[in-house]
């Protein structure tokens, strides 16, 4: 390259430089206007979130506090009206018109004791027209009717009137308020007296204190008579301040100190010690009794699920905002290279190409390096990300099909059992459906021990072998399958001369060698007119064989080396995985014995399983971990 070219290319590099860094400085201003437009944005976001997040999980507060007042009500009410009709009916019998007429005290105490302890009220009395208390089931200071008439006057005024007469009294001690109901006992023309029957508010507000949320129940003068906060019990509902001269000059306590309205809902601050937080205030009239019930729920948890709302759309308007950023910047920087490379390209061309052929013909043989090493990259990049995709595929399909074929046999069991046990308990069975209860247990811990048997299918087992009798894993294969045999109309058969015979193995690991091959075999001969299965077990030099043949179409000479391979099956699309005889010859090698495929004399296959006599076994085996 001559000297011509060089200083060319160096003056070319000075005023890209300058160029550079112009447009620098502009991206530096306009990314600080739009970073600063985006914060206004996110906030103005966040501010909208909070205040239509915080309307909606009012309104469900609200409609969640009307169905709890709703039934609070409604349970006032029915405690209040079951006690209504008691003293009417009481009024007619004979014995309580006798013991009025004769003032018969000591018989007339016992009854309103009987009264009251079937009823459940508080207080049972009979009084004379006069006013004089006859009897009652209650005596001294505990009795209401020794304090006087005046405390019930309104109600003992209607029932000389005939009526029923019905009043609220309010606990002189600060305890729950009383409902008294009274009335008239006549016979004919002629007035005996009275029959009253006093009910404590106690229990609705036991009942009441089972919520969470604050209620209160208020007469027509706004006087708490019933409330699940002992404190309120006779203050007023709203706190009262009276003036002089237009300045407040006193203050009556109060359960609200302060209401005020939010769009469609009614909040409140109640008096200390409740006044931290506001609270939503629903309110049902109660006309029957002239009272109306109050709900105060706590809107705290309505204003932090607002937060976290805001905070969420905050953090997505911000992630949101990094994600454009990132691929503005990415784009800026992809534009002024493509810009940077046209200037070079274009003025190298114009000015050096003709004098220095040498520099053109690098500059071409350097451009063919970039795109082959970027191509190459990208293409490795591309098999990377495959291989990676195959392996998750690989592993996720492994996994599923093994669990699936492996749980689908002990789930039918379950099933099976348990259909059997409802249809024991229905027709009154109950011993016989406890024994399918535990057979489904036992099924329940047969998949615990499958699962951890799965998990040694990629990893060598151990060895915990313990003795196990043939013939009752054979048994208990042949009664999983029997319902599916007999649906088939499978003859099976089993040939066992010695039915003593142990080898050392797992019991749940043979039976699920035993189960995959009795599945198998049934599902080949789904299309056979006379389906036979023979189990034949045998003692052959210090061994136990186990012969597992039917009579269906065999297994093809040309897949024979093939059949106990992962994932490898002669059965049509979606009928099988492969898996069963993979995971058998697994169990079977874990076990130190050999399982290999024979031509049968049935005509189909023959599955032959050698496993080692119990009595060549030296020591005590350890017990299998199920």
């Amino acid at each position: 390259m001559s000297r011509e070219a060089l200083r060319l290319v160096s003056k070319l590099n000075r005023t890209s430089d300058v160029n550079r860094t112009s447009r620098s400085e502009r991206w530096q201003r306009v990314s600080s206007v739009a970073l600063v437009t985006f914060a206004v944005f996110a906030l103005v976001v966040a501010w909208v979130v909070m205040q239509l997040s915080g309307q909606f999980y009012m309104a469900d507060l609200q409609t969640r506090s009307q169905e709890t007042l709703s039934v609070q009500a409604a349970g006032l009410e029915k405690y209040l009206d079951k006690y209504r009709l008691l003293p009417p009916l009481l009024a007619r019998r004979s014995d309580i018109v006798q013991i009025l007429a004769e003032d018969e005290h000591e018989r007339g105490q016992n009854v309103a004791k009987v009264i009251a302890g079937m009823s459940g009220a508080q207080e049972v009395w009979f009084q004379k027209p006069d006013g004089e208390i006859v009897a009652s089931n209650l005596i001294d200071n505990a009795s209401m009717a020794e304090r006087g008439m005046s405390s019930y006057a309104d109600a003992l005024k209607a029932a000389r009137q005939g009526r029923l007469g019905r009043q609220l009294v309010l606990s002189r001690n600060g305890g729950p308020a009383s409902y008294v109901f009274i009335a008239p006992v006549r016979q004919g023309e002629q007035d005996y007296g009275f029959i009253a029957v006093r009910v404590s508010l106690e229990e609705v507000e036991q009942n009441w204190a089972l919520s969470k949320d604050r209620l209160v129940a208020v007469d027509q003068n706004g006087i708490v008579v019933a409330t699940n906060q002992s404190s309120w019990r006779g203050e007023r509902l709203f706190a009262q301040r009276t003036t002089r001269r237009g300045r407040v000059s006193g203050t009556q306590n109060g359960v609200i100190d302060q209401r005020w309205y939010d769009l469609d809902f009614e909040l409140v601050r109640l008096s200390p010690p409740f006044n931290k937080t506001n609270f939503q205030m629903i309110e049902q009239e109660l006309p029957v009794l002239n009272w109306k019930v109050v709900l105060f729920a706590d809107t705290s948890q309505v204003r932090q699920q607002s937060i976290w709302a805001a905070l969420v759309a905050l953090l997505l308007c911000v992630v949101s905002g990094g994600l454009f950023w990132m691929a503005g910047e990415r784009r800026r920087r992809l534009l002024e290279r493509i810009r940077q490379d046209k200037v070079y390209a274009a003025r190298l061309e114009e000015r050096v190409h003709e004098r220095t052929r040498e520099l053109s013909n690098m500059n071409a043989l350097l451009a063919q390096e970039v795109k082959e090493r970027e191509a190459a990259e990208q293409e490795l990049q591309q098999a990377q990300a495959g291989l990676v995709q195959s392996a998750k595929l690989a592993t996720l399909g492994e996994m599923s099909a093994a669990i699936s074929h492996e749980f689908n046999q002990p789930l039918g069991a379950i099933r099976t059992h348990s259909e059997n046990a409802q249809v024991l308990i229905e027709t009154g069975k109950s011993d016989r459906a406890l024994k399918s209860l535990g057979k489904i247990v036992a099924m329940v811990e047969r998949m615990a021990a499958i699962s951890q048997i799965l998990k040694g299918f990629t990893r060598k087992a151990g060895r915990d072998l313990v003795p196990v009798k043939v013939s009752a894993v054979v048994g208990e294969i042949l009664m999983l399958t029997g319902p599916r045999c007999k649906q088939m109309g499978v003859r099976t058969e089993v040939v066992q001369e010695d039915k003593s015979l142990e080898v050392l193995a797992g019991q749940v690991r043979l039976a699920q060698v035993l189960m995959n091959l009795m599945s198998n075999a049934l599902d080949a001969m789904k299309e056979q007119l006379e389906p036979r299965i023979r189990i034949t077990v045998s003692h052959r030099e210090q061994q136990v064989v186990i012969r597992f043949e039917d009579n269906g179409p065999g297994v093809p000479e040309d897949v024979v080396a093939s059949i106990f391979d992962p994932f490898f099956t002669t059965k049509d699309v979606g009928e099988g995985l492969g898996l069963g005889l993979s995971i058998a010859y697994k169990i079977i090698e874990d076990l130190e014995g050999q399982l290999h495929y024979e031509q049968s004399e049935l005509g189909g296959a023959c599955f032959v399983i050698v496993l080692k006599d119990v009595s060549e076994t030296s020591g005590d085996p350890e017990e299998e971990e199920v």
